[in-house]
């Protein structure tokens, strides 16, 4: 092979994955869409069974919803769905900053070098995302309150479909992303909660604005 390394093809559960990934972040937020597995699997070229495994590693980053006896279900969102997301991460989203910058729950390292991850995911919509949902997920868990972290983490769908979409609308956004988290960072290694706070805000006030600028609809938000 005179020395060149070639890159080995895709495995069928990564075939399956990344057919299925294309299809849902293609889809409008405001629309719906069912999946079979056996569509699913004539459709990627492969067999059932590594569209189960691609079907469990979408489900688990909230992409979509599996239906027993129907398949993979990926639901409309709606404006209210929205609002309920953004009032969630900004009532959660500032207790935990406020938290874990007063008391230093949190090193800095650890935050940095999901950022950095994010950083290299700036051509892969889905990966970036869900990248930049275990960045919140790290902070508002190290607040160590589980009852909220779990309401918090419930609206992971709306977070990877609403976030994969406004990326793909706007794709100046990735790198305002990246400066807003380095902006939060910032704050709580600076050990200042009314700042920490105030840097999360900023950065929930512009994913707000994205959404609607990534909007066909007039969206109450």
């Amino acid at each position: 092979m005179n020395g060149i390394a070639r890159k080995a093809a895709p495995t069928a559960p990564e075939t399956a994955y990344l057919w299925l990934r294309e299809q849902i972040t293609a889809l409008p937020w405001d629309q719906e869409a069912f999946l079979s597995e056996n569509a699913i699997a004539e459709s990627a070229g492969v067999s059932r069974t590594p569209v189960r495994e691609a079907l469990l590693r979408l489900e688990a980053v909230g992409l979509l919803r599996r239906v027993p006896h129907k398949g993979a279900y990926v639901p409309a969102l709606t404006s209210q769905d929205i609002r309920e997301l953004i009032e969630v991460r900004r009532v959660i989203g500032s207790w935990a900053v406020r938290k874990v910058t007063a008391h230093g729950l949190i090193r800095r390292e650890v935050l940095d070098a999901i950022i950095a991850d994010q950083a290299g995911l700036l051509d892969d919509p889905v990966a970036f995302i869900e990248a930049d949902i275990r960045f919140h997920k790290a902070i508002v868990h190290a607040a160590g309150n589980p009852t909220l972290a779990g309401v918090y983490d419930s609206q992971r769908f709306k977070q990877a479909r609403l976030g994969v979409q406004a990326i793909l609308e706007t794709r100046s956004r990735v790198e305002q992303v990246l400066d807003e988290h380095r902006a939060m960072v910032d704050a709580i290694a600076s050990g200042d909660p009314d700042e920490a706070v105030a840097a999360s805000a900023r950065h929930l006030e512009s994913t707000r604005s994205a959404l609607r600028e990534g909007s066909t609809d007039s969206l109450d938000i």
